[in-house]
């Protein structure tokens, strides 16, 4: 017998695995380490977990250092979602706002260019972007597709 309401699942989502970090750079290896752990978990290609990896450590590394005016602790989620065709990441933190759908991609001749160039990876790692800001939360959404 239940203690509570029941909360219904979603139903194109068939996995799920989270893990909250502090705001420091120590605290990556434990994304990769869900990230790893999650694709193996559910037999993905490695080209998705290599993607997913490398998009998350340009995402984390830019949210810790620059997302705060502070140097407190401040807690960032990360959401693995395995759907049927895809895998859906949210990363959420309560850093300053910044959409980096807003970025402009970077001119990769311009040697003189200033940052730019990791979201610039992300975006062609993955199939799928959004950002919302919602009660003083990034919310940034990630999809990879699990086929070409």
């Amino acid at each position: 017998m239940a203690n509570g309401p029941s909360v219904p699942s979603l139903p194109e989502s068939s996995a799920c695995s989270e893990v909250r970090i502090a705001n420091t750079m120590s605290e990556l290896a434990r994304v990769a380490e869900l990230v790893d752990a999650f694709g193996a978990d559910h037999k993905l290609p490695n080209s998705v977990i290599v993607a997913l990896n490398v998009s998350l450590d340009e995402i984390l590394n830019n949210i810790i250092s620059y997302g705060y005016d502070d140097t407190g602790r401040h807690d960032i989620v990360v959401r693995l979602e395995l759907r049927r065709e895809n895998v859906q990441v949210v990363v959420e933190d309560d850093g300053r706002p910044f959409n980096p759908l807003e970025v402009a991609p970077p001119n990769l001749r311009d040697k003189s260019r200033e940052g730019g160039v990791g979201l610039h990876f992300v975006r062609s790692l993955t199939d799928d972007l959004k950002y919302a800001r919602r009660d003083g939360i990034n919310q940034l959404r990630l999809m990879k597709r699990l086929t070409e």
